[in-house]
C-alpha cells in the first residue's frame, strides 16, 4: 500500500481527502488507497470544467427530423412491415444481433434498494405456471429473446442463429444482477455463455467549487458515470461480439415492462436504410417530461424538454407538434459505428446534476443536506447522434411499447400496477386482434415464450378467453 505522502502527491490539490487518514483502521486505509490510485484528479478536474460549458441547443437552428428520416411503424403498408420484421430475423438468424440492457438503476424509489430489473413484479401463475419464469423485468425481456430466437429459426429453417445479450450494471446491482441472471437465463431457454455482464465506472462527486467529497472518513463519494458510460466499458467487450458475429446493437433500460427487446421490424429498416445509428420515439404530448430528437445544423441531437422553448407547443400543418419525437433511450448501432469511437478512454461531454449528496465535514461528522450542495457528472448516451452520418428515427405505437417502471405506487403513474395494468393491457389486444374474445374486467397474460409482438393467436380466434395466462 502506498504512503500517505505518496498518496497526498497523487492527490495534488485534494488532498484534504486524507485529513482522517490517521484515525483509519488497516482495512480502511486500504480502500480509500485503492480509490485514490483510481482516481486520475487532473481528469476529474478537466471534466469538472468542460461541464461547465455543455452544448445548448440553438433552437434558431434547431429543426424536426425530417420526414425522410421519420419513419412512424403505425403508418407503414403491411407489405413494407412484413419485409422489415423479415429483414431483422434473417440478421437475428445469422447470429448478427446482441441487445445491450442498461440495468445499472435500483429500485429505490419503489421502497427497495434490489436492482431494478430483479424486481419481483407479483405477475399471477395459473395451474402451476407463470407468466415467465422468474417475476421480474429481466426475466421478461429473457423469455423475448428466446422467442425472438424461435421466430427466426422457423422462419429461415436450417439456422440456429442466437442473440448476444449485454447486460451494463452498476457498483450497486453489479453482484444481485449477476446472480438474478444465472438463474432467470437457463429458466427461460437462454445461456449464459451468450450473456456478457459489466459495469459502468463510477465518477467522483463534487462540491461547487469542484473539491471532491468523503461520504465516510476513509471513502471518496462516487457515482455511476451516466448510461454514456456504456461506451468506454463496451470496447472491452467488442472483439468478442464481433468474433460471434454481431453487425448491430440495440441498447434499452430495463425498466420498460413493454419493450420490444431486438424488436426485427425496426432492425429490418436500420438493414435496408444502411442507418449507422437509429433511436425509437414516440409521439410527444405537449408539457410531457421528454426530450426530443431534432436536428441542428445537419446533425440529430436530443434536445432536452427544457431546452425547447417555445418550440415545444409549435405544431405542424397535420396539427401535431413539430417536436414530438420523444426520446426512450432504445437504440440501435451498427458495430461499424461503434467500433469507430469506442475505446476504453472514450468520453461523452459530462453534464451537471444538482444533487444532495451526504458528505463528511471537516470535523468527520456526516452531514445529509436538505439542499442540493453538490455535483454528480453523467454521460448520456444519445450524445453520440451528432457522429451519426444516416441516422434515422423509428416512431413506436406507446401503448404497445412502452411502459416504464418509475415511480412508488403512491404516484399512480409510471408505477409498479400501471405496468402489470399495461402489460395485461397489451395481452388483451393482441387475443382481441386475433379474433379472440375476451371477458370485461378480467385480466389476461400472454407469455413471452409464447408471442412475441401479437403473432401465433390464430387458434384463438372465435372462441372466449377464460384463462388468465396465455402459454
Amino acid at each position: 500500500m502506498p504512503s500517505k505522502e505518496e498518496l497526498e502527491k497523487r492527490l495534488d490539490s485534494q488532498k484534504d481527502l486524507l485529513r482522517f487518514w490517521d484515525e483509519l483502521s488497516e482495512k480502511e486505509r486500504e480502500t480509500l488507497s485503492a480509490q485514490v490510485e483510481e482516481i486520475d484528479v487532473q481528469k476529474c478536474k478537466e471534466a469538472f470544467l468542460e461541464s461547465e460549458h455543455i452544448h445548448v441547443p440553438d433552437l434558431e437552428k434547431v429543426r424536426p427530423v425530417p420526414d425522410d428520416r421519420y419513419i412512424v411503424s403505425s403508418k407503414l403498408p403491411k407489405e413494407e412491415l412484413h419485409r422489415y420484421f423479415r429483414l431483422g430475423l434473417e440478421a437475428i438468424s445469422r447470429n448478427e444481433l446482441c441487445v445491450l440492457v442498461l440495468s445499472g438503476g435500483q429500485a429505490s424509489r419503489l421502497g427497495s434498494l434490489i436492482p431494478k430489473g430483479t424486481l419481483p413484479l407479483g405477475l399471477p401463475s395459473e395451474d402451476g405456471r407463470p407468466v415467465v419464469n422468474g417475476d421480474s423485468l429481466l426475466a421478461i425481456q429473457a423469455s423475448k429473446i428466446h422467442r425472438l430466437q424461435e421466430l427466426s429459426r422457423k422462419a429461415f429453417p436450417g439456422t440456429s442463429g442466437k442473440i448476444q445479450w449485454g447486460v451494463m450494471t452498476s457498483s450497486g446491482t453489479h453482484k444481485d444482477t449477476i446472480e438474478h441472471l444465472e438463474k432467470i437465463v437457463p429458466l427461460n431457454g437462454l445461456s449464459m455463455d451468450d450473456v456478457t455482464i459489466f459495469s459502468q465506472a463510477n465518477i467522483p462527486a463534487f462540491d461547487f467549487q469542484g473539491n471532491l467529497l468523503l461520504s465516510k472518513k476513509g471513502e471518496i463519494c462516487t457515482a455511476p458515470n451516466g448510461n454514456g458510460g456504456i461506451y468506454s466499458e463496451l470496447a472491452h467487450h467488442l472483439p468478442k461480439l464481433r468474433a460471434r458475429g454481431v453487425k448491430y446493437v440495440q441498447t434499452y433500460c430495463v425498466d420498460n415492462i413493454l419493450c420490444r427487446v431486438g424488436d426485427p421490424a425496426m432492425l429490418g429498416m436500420v438493414i435496408e436504410k444502411k442507418a449507422d445509428c437509429a433511436a425509437k420515439t414516440l409521439e410527444k404530448i405537449l408539457g410531457e417530461l421528454m426530450g426530443s430528437i431534432t436536428v441542428e445544423d445537419g446533425k440529430a441531437r436530443v434536445t432536452e424538454y427544457s431546452e425547447l422553448g417555445n418550440l415545444e407547443s409549435r405544431v405542424g400543418p397535420d396539427g401535431k407538434l413539430l417536436y414530438r419525437a420523444g426520446s426512450i433511450a432504445i437504440h440501435f448501432f451498427t458495430m461499424n459505428f461503434l467500433e469507430s469511437f469506442c475505446t476504453p478512454d472514450f468520453h461523452l461531454p459530462y453534464h451537471r446534476a444538482l444533487k444532495k449528496i451526504a458528505y463528511v465535514d471537516e470535523h468527520g461528522e456526516l452531514q445529509k443536506p436538505s439542499e442540493p450542495n453538490g455535483i454528480k457528472l453523467e454521460q448520456f448516451i444519445f450524445d453520440v447522434f451528432p457522429m451519426s452520418h444516416n441516422f434515422y428515427a423509428w416512431e413506436a405505437v406507446r401503448n404497445d411499447e412502452f411502459s416504464p417502471l418509475k415511480n412508488a405506487e403512491s404516484v399512480g403513474s409510471n408505477c409498479l400496477s400501471t405496468c402489470i395494468r399495461d402489460l395485461a393491457a397489451q395481452s388483451r389486444s393482441w387475443l382481441e386482434k386475433a379474433g379472440a374474445k375476451c371477458v370485461d374486467g378480467k385480466q389476461v397474460f400472454i407469455s413471452p415464450s409464447r408471442s412475441y409482438c401479437g403473432e401465433g393467436l390464430e387458434e384463438f380466434a372465435g372462441k372466449e378467453i377464460t384463462q388468465t395466462i396465455i402459454h
